[in-house]
């Protein structure tokens, strides 16, 4: 990803455009207005209530409500985002990729899910004789190789982005969000449901009867989750590397207004996802914890291999002869 340098402008310009406003401009205001109004008439399919379960409690609910309502405003922050791309140009700033993540999964609630689309599948042909594990990693495939292409316009997009095209710009916000959206809705759910028992299918009894294939399900299951969760932490690992860097450069730490409110959607909603998951007691808090803390070292050391946050190298002269 790219990481726009904060100077005491927040972006400078090589032509005679404007530079990009720090704060929110009516422009943005209008675009807030817009966004509210098309998240309100999006549809959604996220699965109710069991009928057949006591209902909710309220803290269930207000969890849940707060949940949809970040989502709904990531949505509409992403808007804001594409359209400050394609008015000032510029690449994507890291904290801003949150915003264009929380967007994908609120459009991944308009489609259906990866098991639903499995029985589409099945209604279709007529015959549920293809293993239903094996469907879904037939279905993801399609959406993985979006993921590539995604990847690739990127990749091809990077150059203008940076240059200060604003076509570039905007088509590089669409690029994101379109291959973030197939990325959870394929490779990232086919992984989180299936990979934990790839190696050990269907432990039969109780958990606590499974034995060593106990410990392997759970790391499986650890190692399921982990591409979703460093989705969210190579951006945040990677803002921070970049505010960091400017602060040791003794410049300052410039943002705009998109960026702090990317960084706090997404840990709102994280905060509200632990939330309605449901802690089973301190084991089961201190593991998320540790969880937490391991995504976040290992994104750290992915965006430093990277090179995101370091000085530029200059290039060195040989000693005149």
């Amino acid at each position: 990803m790219d990481v726009a340098t904060h100077a005491e402008v927040p972006e400078p310009r090589h032509d005679s455009r404007r530079p990009e406003p720090r704060w929110m401009t009516l422009a943005d205001l209008g675009v807030i207005v817009a966004g509210v109004a098309l998240v309100l008439t999006l549809p959604a399919r996220a699965p109710g209530w069991p009928p057949y379960l006591p209902p909710p409690p309220l803290w269930f609910l207000v969890v849940i409500g707060g949940l949809r309502l970040t989502l709904g405003l990531g949505l509409v922050l992403a808007l804001v985002v594409l359209f400050r791309r394609g008015r000032y140009g510029g690449p994507v700033r890291p904290a801003e990729w949150l915003a264009l993540g929380l967007a994908s999964v609120r459009l991944l609630e308009v489609v259906p899910n990866l098991d639903e689309a499995v029985n589409t599948y099945y209604a279709a042909v007529g015959s549920t004789a293809l293993d239903f594990g094996a469907a879904r990693w037939l279905l993801s495939a399609p959406a993985a190789a979006g993921v590539v292409l995604a990847v690739v316009g990127l990749v091809l997009l990077r150059r203008r982005a940076c240059n200060g095209s604003r076509v570039a710009s905007a088509l590089t916000v669409v690029a994101i969000v379109w291959g973030l959206f197939l990325w959870f809705w394929g490779p990232c759910e086919v992984a989180r449901l299936q990979l934990p028992w790839l190696l050990v299918p269907d432990p039969p009894g109780d958990r606590s009867s499974w034995g060593w294939r106990g410990p392997m399900v759970l790391a499986l299951g650890v190692v399921a989750n982990g591409p979703a969760a460093l989705t969210w932490g190579l951006p945040a690992a990677a803002t921070v590397r970049a505010w960091r860097a400017d602060g040791r450069r003794g410049r300052a730490r410039v943002w705009v207004w998109t960026e702090p409110a990317a960084l706090a959607g997404a840990a709102v909603a994280a905060l509200l996802l632990f939330t309605v998951a449901g802690l089973q007691g301190p084991a089961d808090l201190a593991q998320r914890a540790l969880w937490v803390v391991g995504v976040g070292l290992v994104s750290w050391w992915i965006t430093g291999r990277l090179g995101i946050g370091r000085d530029p190298v200059a290039p060195t002269r040989s000693p005149a002869a």
